[in-house]
Order: C-alpha cells, then structure tokens, then sequence
C-alpha cells in the first residue's frame, strides 16, 4: 500500500500541477460539469499527501481541504464512478464534515482521475446541497470529462519534456562550441549526425547517424548537391538562405526543414553549424549536426491538435448548451463542426421511424452541391443499416471509391460528390433520433482518432441538449396550460360565488319570514327543520363570500403603493376589537415598515391570522406576537401565538382551500382562510409557512420582497 502511493504521489508529482494558476481549459471542464450534471458546485481537485487542492472549482469560497475531509475516498477506493443521491440515507455519510457542515454536501458524484498507468491523482466532483439523481448518459459524459482532464495534464507533461529536451539540446552546442566546434559528436543515444562541408570544393562528409537522418544507407556517396535534393522543395530555399546568412554574419547555423525519403515519406531535421574562415575572413568550410526531430515535431502538432480540439469543444459544446432551441443547438453544431474539422460538408440527418430521414441542418464549402432540405428514402437506410447505429456505431470511411460498404450505399455517397465520410450518431436517451455526418468532396482523408472521438462527445452533448430542450418545450406547454386553467378556474369560482350571491339571499330571506311568521303555527319538529334551513342557508352565504375573497385576490387585486404595515395592523386591531376584548386577547407587535403591496389584501391577510390565532386558542387568554426582520431583500414577518398548535402531519394541508382540521361545531369556518393567505402572499411574491409545537404554540410566516431599500 505504501509502495502504491509513493507511485501515486510520484505520478503527481510528474504533472507538476500543484499550486499553479488557474487556467481555461479546467475551467471550461468545470462549467461544463455543472451544466451537464446541473449542480451549483464543481471542483477539479488533486490529491497530494495531506490535502486536496481545487484546480478548478465552482460554487466553492476555498481553495482546498485536509485530505481526511470530504468524499473523494470513495473514488480512490472504488476506482470507479460514484454517484450519492442523498448523503443523509448513508448513516456514516452523514456524519462526514461536508455533509454537516460547509459546504452541505447532499448529492455528490466524482470520478477518479486515473493517468495512463492507473495512478489516481484527483477527481471530478459535481456536488448539490439538495438531493438529485444523474441519467446513465449524464454519468457517461462526467466519465468523459474526467477523461478530458487527463488528457490536460498529459499536455502538460509531454510539454515539460519537451522543454527538457531542448535545454539539453542547447547544452550540447555550448560544449560543441567549447571543443572549437570540430569534435565529432558520436551521441548516439541522442541520435546525432555530424558533418563537415568544404565549401571551396563542395566535398560533404557525414557520419552513419547524418546519413540516416534523411534515410540514406551507411555507404551511400552524398554530395552537398545531393543531400539539396532530398530536402522538402517548399523548405529548400529557406535552408540555403539560412547557411548564407550564417556566413556572411558569421553566426552560428541552425535550421529546422523537411526532407524526403525514398519511400517519399516525410521527416524533420534540425541542423545546426557554425563556419571556419581563413585569414582573409572567408568562409571556407562548416562543422555541425543533425537530429531527426520528426517525432518531436508530430508529437508537438498532435499534442497542439488535442488542446485545440479540446478547447474548441469545450467552446462549441457550451454554444450549444447556452440554447435550449434545437434549431439553434443544430445549426450551431453544423457550423463549427465544419470549422473545426475543416470538412468540405457537414449536415444533420434526422431519421424517421420508415427508415427515410431529412438533411434538417447544413454547413458547405462554396462549390460543393447543397442538400439542405432533402428527404431520403434509400434502401441502404432501413431499419437494418440502422441497428448498427444503435448501438453506438461510428463509420469513418477514408476513401468511398475504394471502400467495402454496399453499392447502394457508395451510389448514394458518390451522388453528392462524397469521397470520404465520418458519421457518428445521435442518440436521445434509448433511441436514434439522428446522425451527425462529416463529409470530405476535394479528396479521399484519412479521419483520425481524435477526430472520431471528438464528434462522438459532440453527438452525446446533441442528444444531451436535444432532451433537455424536448424537456423544456413540455413544461413551458404544461406552464402554460396550467396558467390557462388557473385563469380559466378564478373567473369561474368569481362569477360562480357572485351569481350566486343573490338567489341565496333571497333563499335567506324567506326562510327567516317563514320562521318569523309561522313558528308558532309548526310543531317542534318543523321549527328545528327551519332552523336548519336557515343556518345551512347562513353557511353558504358565508362560504360563498369567502370563496369571492379567494377569486379576487388574483383577479380583482388593488395596484400595489407604499403602505405603512404599523397602520394596516391598527386598523385590523380596530375591527377586531370585539373579539379581542370577548377573548382578552394580548397583542404584541414589533415596529413594523413600509413596503409596496396592496393595502386591503395585506389587512386581509394579518386579519386572517389574528383571527385564527384568538379562534384557536387554548383555555389561557391568547398571546399574539407580531415580529419582523429583513432577510436579504425580503421582509420576513411571523404571527404566533400560544395557542392549540397543530400537529406536524397537517402543516401542509392546512394551507389547501377547504381543508379544515376541526368540525365546524367545535370551530366554525369554511376552510379558505388560509388559501386565500398565501395566495396573497403569492401574488406579492413572498412565501408563506407555518411551524408550530401542538398543544404549545402556532407560529405563522410570511415574506414580503422589499421594493423601497428602505430598512427599520
């Protein structure tokens, strides 16, 4: 176990990582976490001996943490994905310091940051302070982007070695230099040629090493005349200025040119030299070496290709992401793509379940036929050529003409003037919605790994944002419907409960003659039924005035002006006194500010709960206190008194139009009371809650935004 840490410690050590500067890419991996997994914090963190040090982080005040806190040990325990929906279901997770204390960790999933050689070094984290759950593909993308980091910092390895290199390479011109720059160089470890050009007479002397950098056979005969001829036409005139310009300065050579092997495959040489003069100050011949750098320069221009890829996708995939629109996720997507890749053509084929499909997106080099708008009907694309793709399938063809796919398929390919061809799926959730296509028309390409890798994660992140813009046009349709019946039920409950209003007063107002008139003409029997009309008759006029309160709120409200709440509860206190003094009611109240709201819905509302809090009181006189505070731009304000309390279970319900907790024999009312409270509180923007201990106290809440800046 020690030995494995020492490793793992080493490999880290390797990357040189720790303590730098932030930097883009880790940042841009860090955003796109966040939108991917939809969380407010991400962090990119390495483990050292006694720490975990934040490379990148989001959402979070520090920039690193003991290594003995937190949950990134899973990961290294597990060596795998781990996804923790709820912290606080794990007995022993809750107890963690991040879980009770900052930054509240719920819902945790990391992946561990494992190199080429299995050495876990960190992790991806994407954290919430409430519960959540990840989809297989948001899970497959974080993998991915924990891939991404790795592939960061082997950049920033194979940079530092090559930095190294040079150094050591400038080292061995100083001492080349200090040997009078005529000592023959047999580094073959290093694997440098020396050579020696007599310029009065052309002669040219190579080692075996400078002969095979630029592929030639130990006993080949080269002149200076033939060595020109091996170098890259486009690089010749470059290095004949080059040794030039070195004389006539009499400056040290150095070059860096193509040269090209029978094979007529292409290397890379740095040469470097230096003159001997006569007496006079001529040049008479030169000494030097040569490297064949041409691993050197492919890994420079791969590891180039990679970090620009890697940034333009990070880039293209958070255009993407920015827009929810699918038309603008799959033009976007077209258009850089074609940038990027420098691809003649690329669409989006969408598929249609009869194995046809549309060309729906395009982006085209000039010259080149426009199949924008097409329908497809081909056999080559019925349902069996589409299994394939199903199954997450890539087709990268590097030359149709010569390539072993169906003659239906080339006729097609060849139709449109296609010579080479990359097509990677779309995939949303379980099913293909389509193909994203790249297409080559000048000339058959070689498509390469990172390439093919590349449009894959773009297709992942089409499907990705494809599901979420699908989800999103659901709830804005189900928002708006909603809103529809909303409305549609207010104006229905208004003109109801007003319509109403007076047939039953009129249904009141004959019953109650009927009693005056012939109670003493009825039995008891027939005066307890009149008495039962009448308070059934009584109840439904007051069910039906606060069923017209509920509808107003919403459609009937007041426009909102500054109102002084010390004002509204004196008021309120006035027409309640009857009930205040009946109950010995004691009134409490903190001093109170002025906000914008609507002055008959705000005196409705403290009515409302004064109200409750004398009807449900205990046997002791009610004690209600009134309080106050500004929490960031809102008031807050509370309502309690001491009364009966309500039992946890109905803290909810009780805020549900015709929801009652009591008989009306033991506590009349119709049950809208407190509906209509939060939908005031709703309409000016706040909340509205309620906490209470049964049998002890009652406390109401409720949050007014503060709209003036004004405070006590």
């Amino acid at each position: 176990m020690i030995d494995n840490e020492a490793a793992r410690l080493e490999a880290l050590r390797q990357y040189q990582i720790l303590d730098t500067e932030p930097e883009e890419a880790y940042d841009n991996i860090a955003q796109l976490t966040a939108l991917i997994c939809g969380t407010p914090i991400v962090v990119v963190n390495f483990i050292d001996e006694n720490r975990q040090w934040f490379k990148a982080k989001i959402g979070l005040d520090v920039s690193e943490m003991p290594r003995s806190v937190g949950l990134s040990y899973l990961c290294q325990e597990r060596r795998n994905v781990v996804v923790i929906s709820d912290t606080w279901a794990d007995e022993k997770l809750a107890k963690n310091p991040v879980v009770t204390s900052y930054p509240y960790v719920r819902f945790y999933a990391g992946v561990p940051l494992i190199t080429p050689k299995g050495e876990i070094v960190g992790t991806l984290c994407a954290i919430d302070q409430v519960p959540q759950e990840l989809s297989q593909k948001q899970v497959e993308a974080l993998v991915a982007l924990s891939r991404q980091v790795i592939s960061e910092l082997e950049l920033r390895r194979n940079l530092a070695e090559v930095s190294r290199f040079a150094e050591e390479l400038k080292r061995a011109e100083a001492s080349l230099r200090e040997s009078e720059q005529h000592l023959r160089l047999a580094l073959e470890a290093a694997k440098l040629g020396s050579w020696e050009l007599d310029l009065e007479t052309g002669n040219l002397s190579c080692s075996k090493q400078c002969k095979a950098n630029f592929g030639l056979s130990p006993e080949t005969k080269l002149s200076y005349d033939k060595l020109q001829e091996r170098i890259h036409p486009e690089d010749r005139a470059y290095m004949q200025q080059s040794v030039r310009l070195a004389l006539d300065e009499r400056k040290d050579y150095e070059a860096e040119y193509r040269n090209i092997w029978s094979d007529d495959s292409v290397h890379w040489i740095l040469a470097r030299g230096a003159g001997t003069y006569d007496a006079d100050g001529h040049p008479v011949r030169m000494i030097g070496v040569t490297l064949d750098i041409t691993a050197r320069k492919q890994a420079e221009e791969e590891l180039k290709r990679q970090n620009k890829y890697s940034q333009l996708f990070s880039e293209i995939t958070l255009k993407i992401r920015q827009s929810l629109q699918i038309e603008t996720i799959l033009q976007t997507t077209v258009t850089e793509v074609q940038e990027l890749l420098h691809a003649d053509r690329v669409i989006i084929f969408r598929l249609w379940e009869d194995g046809s499909g549309t060309v729906t997106q395009e982006a085209v080099l000039p010259g080149f036929p426009i199949i924008l708008g097409k329908n497809i009907l081909d056999p080559c694309f019925a349902q069996d050529y589409q299994e394939p793709y199903l199954q997450e399938r890539v087709s990268a063809i590097a030359d149709i003409e010569t390539a072993n796919i169906q003659p239906c398929y080339k006729e097609f390919l060849l139709q449109f003037g296609v010579k080479a061809n990359l097509v990677v799926p779309i995939l949303q959730r379980d099913n293909l919605w389509g193909l994203l296509i790249a297409h080559q028309c000048e000339r058959p390409r070689q498509w390469n790994n990172v390439e093919i890798e590349l449009l894959k994660q773009l297709a992942d992140q089409i499907g990705i944002a494809l599901s979420q813009a699908q989800l999103l046009e659901q709830e804005t349709h189900q928002r708006q419907e909603l809103a529809r019946s909303n409305a549609e039920l207010e104006q229905f409950a208004y003109v109801a409960s007003h319509d109403l209003q007076e047939p039953l007063r009129m249904v009141v107002s004959y019953l109650q003659l009927l009693e005056r008139r012939y109670k003493d003409n009825l039995d008891a029997r027939a005066n307890e039924f009149i008495g039962y009309a009448v308070d059934g008759a009584h109840r439904m006029q007051t069910l039906i005035h606060d069923l017209l309160s509920y509808s107003r709120v919403s459609t009937r409200g007041q426009p909102f002006e500054l109102v002084d709440c010390n004002y509204i509860v004196n008021c309120v206190l006035s027409n309640l006194k009857i009930a205040l003094e009946e109950s010995n009611a004691v009134i409490t109240c903190d001093t109170l500010p002025e906000v914008m709201v609507d002055a008959t819905q705000l005196s409705q509302l403290f009515q409302n709960l004064i109200s409750n809090a004398i009807k449900f009181r205990s046997q002791q006189p009610p004690q209600i206190h009134i309080k106050v505070e500004r929490i960031e731009q809102r008031w807050q304000f509370m309502v309690r008194d001491h009364g009966i309390g309500i039992e946890p279970q109905y803290l909810e319900r009780i805020f549900v139009i015709f929801q009652r907790l009591h008989t009306r024999n033991k506590y009349p009312g119709t049950g809208i009371g407190l509906a209509i409270c939060k939908k005031i509180v709703e309409r000016h923007g706040g909340n509205i809650w309620v906490e209470s201990q049964p049998q002890h106290s009652t406390s109401f809440f409720f949050t007014i935004p503060d709209k003036t800046g004004n405070k006590l």
